[in-house]
């Protein structure tokens, strides 16, 4: 239903640039995917006139399209082609490390990246800031899934089938005191994970050492990565709320830089 959608900054888009008129316009019918020119006019706040325009140039750019059948427009073929050129530009190991940097220098901690590798987690990027401990961890380490809040992280990611699929056929071997080692156990923590939004690692997988980690998912929102931020137990485990929700708004960012639009629910 093409209702009216109209915010403070909407109704500010008429005495806009043209520029920033025709971006909005842009962006408002990619979440619409097709919408008649009037609705557009309509919802933005904008004159039938200065819609029509917009549109009619955009689409004579060919940055939009409209149906054949309906009138209604949509995004045009070189929006999709600028965004096949943005995506092979796109790297996870090229764009990670300044997201990695910003997380370290906000929470004072070291930042890592992972990817999966069967039951394991390989360590590929890190960072640390000016206070952080040095921690044993190097890159190419493997750890295994199940003791590491990055594995951890990636599994509660999956699709709930492959989830459990995969951790019962896990074997779960303990490195610390702490280690899960039971696969109902596991299951359960990773289910809260997923509502959470980001895993934990408590002294699990290395003695004093404590992490909060968030997945990183891909264009086609499946999870490629991990990434998190790891410190002293004591430093780390006393700030796990805080600590948790920004390593999970750090995943989202490097997800959406990799091309990642979560769906609204």
């Amino acid at each position: 239903m093409e209702g009216t959608v109209l915010n403070t900054e909407q109704r500010g888009l008429e005495t806009s640039g043209t520029l920033e008129r025709g971006l909005a316009v842009l962006e408002h019918v990619g979440q619409c995917q097709e919408i008649s020119t009037n609705a557009i006019a309509r919802q933005l706040g904008l004159s039938r006139s200065a819609a029509y325009r917009i549109v009619g140039t955009l689409k004579n750019l060919d940055y939009l399209e409209a149906d054949h059948v309906t009138g209604r427009i949509r995004l045009g073929t070189k929006l999709v082609e600028l965004g096949v050129r943005a995506m092979s530009a796109t790297d996870l190991h090229r764009c990670a490390p300044r997201y990695l940097a910003a997380l370290a220098e906000r929470s004072g901690e070291t930042t890592y990246l992972a990817v999966p590798d069967n039951d394991a987690m390989v360590y590929v990027a890190t960072e640390r800031s000016a206070n952080a401990v040095t921690l044993a961890c190097r890159l190419g380490t493997r750890r295994p899934q199940h003791a590491t809040s990055l594995g951890k992280a990636w599994l509660a990611a999956l699709p709930e089938m492959d989830r459990v699929d995969r951790v019962r056929r896990m074997t779960l071997e303990s490195l610390t005191s702490n280690t899960i080692v039971n696969h109902a156990h596991l299951l359960a923590e990773l289910a809260t994970t997923n509502r959470r939004g980001w895993a934990v690692d408590e002294v699990e997988n290395e003695p004093d050492v404590g992490c909060v980690a968030a997945a990183v998912r891909d264009h086609s929102g499946q999870p490629v990565a991990a990434i998190s931020i790891a410190g002293p137990a004591s430093r780390v485990l006393r700030r796990i709320e805080e600590l948790g929700a920004t390593v999970a708004a750090g995943a989202a960012e490097l997800s959406r830089r990799l091309g990642h639009v979560p769906v609204s629910v």
